[in-house]
C-alpha cells in the first residue's frame, strides 16, 4: 500500500524501514515532506508558518490544542468524524503528532494556549484518555518552559472567543499571521485588519483566564474527577 502510494507511511513504519534497511536515517529525513500529504491542502501553508514561528498564541473553546494532544485523544477525536476511514484517521493522527516535533527542537516556539474550561470536561474517548490527555498537558508545562496553558473558568462570560478557535503566529522580522478554524476548512490570513482583530480577542481572553498556577490546580482537580469515573 505504501509502495503504490495508496497509504502514507507512518512515522513508526518509516523508522522501522530505516532500521531494517540500514539507511542511516535517510528515510526519516524526508518523511516530514511525505507526511504533509496527511494534511488537507488548505492547511499545509499553516504547517510551514507554524514551523517558522517564534510565538504561537492559541485559543481553543472546544478541544485541546493539536500541538498538545496525545495520540489517543487525537485518534478518538479524528475517528469520530463521519465518512473518515480508519486508515485516513491514522494518517491524520500521524500528521498531527509529527507537527508536535517543533516543540522539541533547539529553538521551539513559545506556545501560549488559552483554553475554555469546558474542554477539560468534554469527554473525548473515555475517562482514561481524558486523564492521560490532561496529565500530558501538565507534564508539558512542567518540562518545557516554552509552553504555557491558561484556563478560562466556566463561570466567566466571554464573548470574544465564541466565534471559534484561532492561532496567532509571530516570527521575527515578519508580520503576524493567523489561522482561524471553522467547520468546513480553516482560514489563513496576514491581512492587518484581521490580525489586529484576532490579537485583540486573544488579549481579552487572556485577561479573563486563570493564571498558570491556578490553571494547573484546576486541571489537576478535573483529572482527579476523571480518574473516579
Amino acid at each position: 500500500m505504501v509502495e503504490t502510494a495508496k497509504r502514507n507511511p507512518s512515522r513508526d513504519f518509516t523508522e522501522r524501514c530505516d532500521r531494517i534497511l540500514n539507511t542511516g536515517g535517510a528515510l526519516m529525513r524526508v518523511w516530514p515532506l511525505l507526511s504533509q500529504a496527511a494534511y488537507p491542502s488548505w492547511f499545509r501553508p499553516w504547517v510551514e508558518i507554524e514551523r517558522e514561528a517564534a510565538t504561537l498564541k492559541n485559543w481553543q473553546p472546544l478541544v485541546f490544542p493539536g500541538l498538545l494532544q496525545t495520540p489517543d485523544y487525537a485518534r478518538a477525536l479524528l475517528s469520530g468524524r463521519r465518512g473518515v476511514s480508519g486508515e485516513r484517521a491514522e494518517e491524520l493522527v500521524d500528521g498531527r503528532i509529527q507537527r508536535q516535533s517543533l516543540l522539541k527542537g533547539l529553538r521551539p516556539p513559545l506556545l501560549w494556549a488559552v483554553i475554555d474550561e469546558s474542554v477539560l470536561h468534554r469527554r473525548i474517548g473515555g475517562p482514561e484518555i481524558m486523564c492521560e490527555q490532561i496529565a500530558a498537558i501538565l507534564a508539558a508545562m512542567e518540562d518545557n518552559r516554552y509552553i504555557s496553558v491558561q484556563i478560562v473558568p466556566g463561570d466567566v462570560t466571554v464573548t470574544a472567543g465564541l466565534s471559534g478557535a484561532f492561532v496567532i503566529a509571530s516570527a521575527e522580522g515578519a508580520a503576524d499571521t493567523v489561522y482561524v478554524d471553522c467547520a468546513a476548512e480553516g482560514h489563513v490570513t496576514d491581512h492587518p485588519r484581521d490580525v489586529a482583530e484576532i490579537c485583540t480577542r486573544f488579549e481579552e481572553l487572556r485577561t479573563e483566564a486563570l493564571p498558570p498556577r491556578a490553571s494547573i490546580d484546576l486541571m489537576t482537580k478535573v483529572m482527579t474527577t476523571w480518574k473516579q469515573i
